[in-house]
């Protein structure tokens, strides 16, 4: 017994040219536009994150000087945020500076405390003395897609430290001079 190939047949139905493309298209609208613009504001709140993060550790060096010395030599008490030079003015610039150009003082928030002893100001802290200091910066002024995938609120960054201040000392004015 011999088989004889069966013939296929194509469907007798109107030929569908383009579905593919349509469907292809359908297709990324619906599921892959929103996950590339979740992969975005994913990019950029790690960005702000970064950003935010650095400004916290520039403003915690300032802070743990305790003081600094003008050029007239005069010795000047660094505050979280008051006076010149302090923390919160060191973190906005540094913020500004990155590229978070949208944001205005009131956006962010600048927190300085000692965790070990007391003082609330960074002039107050002696050597080796613990603090923090936390950076808040509001998402919406820095986000780049307002679609509300990603909404925290605030993006923050603490940063634990140590007072940096010498030991005090005092300066023989009776050495000979040559």
């Amino acid at each position: 017994m011999r088989l004889t190939p069966v013939a296929r047949r194509r469907p007798t139905g109107l030929a569908r040219p383009g579905v593919a493309a349509v469907e292809m298209g359908f297709t990324f609208m619906v599921f892959l536009a929103p996950l590339m613009i979740g992969i975005w504001e994913v990019g950029r709140m790690v960005q702000v994150q970064q950003i935010v993060s650095n400004a916290a550790r520039e403003g915690a060096r300032l802070a743990g000087q305790g003081t600094t010395i003008r050029s007239d030599g005069t010795i000047t008490q660094i505050q979280t945020s008051t006076g010149t030079p302090n923390v919160r003015d060191v973190v906005y610039q540094y913020l500004l500076a990155s590229g978070l150009t949208g944001l205005t003082l009131s956006d962010i928030e600048v927190l300085f405390a000692f965790t070990g002893g007391s003082g609330t100001e960074p002039y107050q802290g002696i050597k080796n003395q613990p603090f923090s200091v936390t950076v808040r910066v509001k998402w919406e002024k820095v986000r780049w897609v307002n679609l509300g995938l990603i909404n925290p609120g605030w993006i923050t960054f603490t940063v634990n430290w140590r007072m940096l201040v010498d030991d005090p000392f005092t300066v023989n004015e009776t050495l000979p001079t040559f």
